[in-house]
């Protein structure tokens, strides 16, 4: 039977094992649906006073010129403009201050010259009304006087709106401020590699232990050489992390997009796709030191003594992108971490999201990680090969490397 073959038939065990177990579906199901829950709340709390509010004006017939300006001057305010038509009589008793408070009266009536209208209000007109009002009597008047002088209100009003200054700037502008929204969105990706890499490497870790101190190890190594044994977990269980990558993350691009995010400057697909790449990156790194040095040890009680050391390696990463991206993105110490693997594949990725990375500087972080696997794969299958028969007490790493 091949190498490969051999590799990819415990793959396929670790895939059955750990990916269709009835408490995997049901965990990715309500993380799934937590994500779904966060938009719709997300939702409901960004859009619901999206709706423009509603200004109602009433007016009388001698100043109905004035209804394109109050719509003109509504409508750059942002507000929906509701006229109607009456009388002064009718007006007064909409506006009875003593009355039921009817939500569909107006908030003012308009009757006189249009160019000096008289205002109506309940009691004390609200700024809103008041703004609207007196823009659009400034516009039509300014417009009539334009006309009695023999000009054009139209030209005149194009001439105003293209009336600014051009603004030449003498050296490149500077990218103090992050964008929110594009680090916001990088950090929740991230946090998610993050998540799970930790989850993938405690998985292997504690599949390696469980296979040594049940002796399984022993009858599987009787007909498959240890390398093939660990290439085939790692394989395995990274297509699990993998599956959890696409489904969260793209549950979590699908939510950023229904909060907005796509009006913004963020391209949400080519963020998911950097975290497919990087999680490929960094989950080939960490899991060859995750089960490569789990094999140090033969019991569960001891697996701490060798995880531990390693999620320091994932943590340091994490929250030094946390603090020193936002600081400085493109400063030399941030430059330099993001092209250390353990670094790379959480600092580039927001870098990335932030507009702070140089034209060369993702692909040279990506081909200086993968440099680094074959150095890694020979210490792990060494590492790996040496201590995964030994049993008793933990075994140092100086005597599996020599």
């Amino acid at each position: 039977m091949s190498g490969a073959r051999v590799v990819w038939m415990v793959a396929k065990r670790e895939i059955k094992t750990r990916m269709l177990t009835k408490a995997n579906i049901i965990s990715m199901t309500v993380m799934v649906v937590l994500i779904a829950v966060g938009a719709v709340v997300g939702n409901y709390f960004l859009h619901r006073d999206g709706e423009a509010p509603v200004l109602r004006i009433a007016l009388a017939e001698e100043v109905a010129d004035l209804r394109p300006d109050l719509e003109g001057s509504a409508e750059a305010r942002g507000l929906t403009l509701e006229l109607t038509t009456m009388t002064a009589d009718e007006a007064r008793a909409a506006l009875d201050p003593d009355g039921d408070g009817d939500d569909e009266a107006p908030s003012a009536f308009l009757d006189g010259e249009p160019a000096a209208p008289r205002m109506l209000v309940a009691t004390s007109p609200d700024g809103e009304t008041a703004d609207v009002v007196g823009a659009a009597v400034r516009s039509f008047a300014t417009a009539q006087q334009i006309d009695e002088l023999g000009g054009d209100p139209g030209a005149f009003a194009a001439a105003v709106a293209q009336a600014a200054p051009r603004v030449e700037a003498v050296g490149e502008p500077r990218n103090d401020q992050l964008d929110g929204a594009a680090f916001g969105v990088a950090i929740a990706m991230i946090s998610l590699l993050f998540g799970a890499l930790i989850g993938s490497g405690s998985m292997i870790a504690m599949g390696v232990v469980e296979e040594k101190t049940s002796r399984v190890v022993e009858i599987l190594l009787a007909m498959i050489r240890p390398s093939q044994l660990l290439a085939g977990k790692i394989l395995g269980i990274g297509v699990y992390g993998l599956f959890q990558i696409l489904v969260l993350g793209g549950a979590l691009a699908l939510a950023a997009l229904s909060l907005g995010v796509a009006g913004l400057d963020i391209d949400v697909g080519a963020a998911l796709a950097w975290l497919v790449l990087w999680f490929l990156i960094g989950y080939t790194i960490y899991a060859l030191l995750f089960g490569g040095f789990a094999a140090l040890v033969s019991r569960q009680e001891d697996i701490g003594s060798v995880t531990t050391p390693l999620l320091f390696l994932l943590f340091i990463p994490f929250y030094a992108t946390m603090f020193l991206v936002p600081s400085d993105p493109d400063g030399t110490l941030v430059r330099v971490l993001s092209q250390i693997p353990i670094f790379a594949p959480f600092m580039m990725p927001v870098r990335d999201a932030v507009g702070a990375l140089q034209p060369w500087e993702m692909p040279l972080s990506v081909a200086i990680a993968l440099a680094t696997i074959p150095g890694l794969v020979w210490v792990a299958a060494r590492v790996y090969q040496r201590g995964v028969l030994h049993t008793g007490g933990r075994m140092k790493l100086a005597d599996a490397l020599r």
